[in-house]
């Protein structure tokens, strides 16, 4: 397996007066001294960690144990990670989820965001694949980028890989390596608009998502891209437990992601979200068929 990076040391916070002591104390019967979390690389990891800085401070205190952050190199690393039981908490992109639930049916997500409206998302709790181009390119047609280089973020990735060569593939009635000329892995959405950004390739598969991220940086503008496929609504990234993980600790998270406090709420505008829903595995199987082999 590949081995996670982890974060120099751990993190000690002298933690507050919790309202809910009694179930901090239920928690320390588990036997864990710790908790191990980590999440899918979709842009810069250290943004990343930033943006999840007060989620991590919220489980630290409502739990009343220190919160390690593991620094994740790919979406296989987190799927390797919650397998091997070297993660005991992750968000997960929606396919990396269903592979990994496939080898291991104890994996549970639990919960995931709602969002507010973006420029290429609806508000709610799907996003999509996008297959995106430069605007100035003057490219109005799939047709037209027969044999041309695309860009795709992870191989595990659902909006970025999967859902491209199985949904997309369908659309054009072929398949995708024959379709395009080149493929060229990004490694992240944010690094594949760059790249089409930068006239590295000609095209570009990103989740809608990260588009309106890019939007709201200013990175783009609504004249910027132009959308030529949109995939069928995918829900959006479930926070997922390992297996076995004990309950005092499962319900206590759950109740910390679901129960308004200004922790959550910092956390949630970092992610342009509105709340976080509670989800199971069922919500996740329309997946499986483009995740998983036959």
């Amino acid at each position: 397996m590949r081995l996670l990076m982890l974060t120099i040391g751990l993190v000690f916070v002298a933690f507050a007066p919790f309202s809910r002591a009694e179930a901090v104390q239920e928690v320390k019967s588990c036997s864990m001294n710790r908790l191990t979390f980590t999440m899918v690389p979709k842009k810069d990891i250290d943004q990343q960690r930033t943006e999840y800085r007060p989620l991590i401070m919220l489980l630290e205190q409502g739990l009343g144990m220190p919160v390690e952050l593991v620094r994740a190199t790919s979406y296989e690393s987190v799927v390797d990670g919650l397998l091997s039981g070297g993660v005991d908490l992750a968000v997960m992109g929606p396919a990396s989820y269903v592979i990994a639930h496939a080898q291991d049916s104890g994996l549970d997500a639990f919960a995931s965001l709602t969002t507010e409206a973006g420029f290429f998302t609806p508000k709610g709790s799907f996003y999509y694949s996008l297959l995106v181009v430069p605007k100035a390119a003057g490219i109005d047609s799939i047709e037209r980028l027969r044999h041309a280089q695309v860009l795709l973020t992870d191989p595990s990735s659902t909006s970025g890989a999967l859902v491209p060569k199985k949904e997309f593939a369908t659309t054009i009635g072929e398949p995708f390596s024959d379709f395009f000329g080149a493929n060229i892995y990004a490694g992240s959405h944010d690094k594949a608009l760059m790249a089409l950004l930068d006239n590295k390739a000609d095209a570009a598969f990103v989740s809608s998502s990260r588009a309106d991220e890019a939007y709201r940086r200013g990175v783009i503008d609504k004249n910027t891209l132009t959308v030529l496929w949109r995939s069928a609504p995918l829900h959006y990234d479930p926070f997922v437990f390992r297996s076995g993980i004990c309950e005092e600790v499962r319900s206590r998270v759950i109740d910390l992601l679901t129960t308004p406090s200004p922790m959550l709420t910092e956390y949630l505008n970092t992610q342009r979200a509105m709340g976080i829903n509670r989800v199971t595995h069922d919500d996740y199987r329309a997946i499986e068929v483009i995740a998983l082999p036959k």
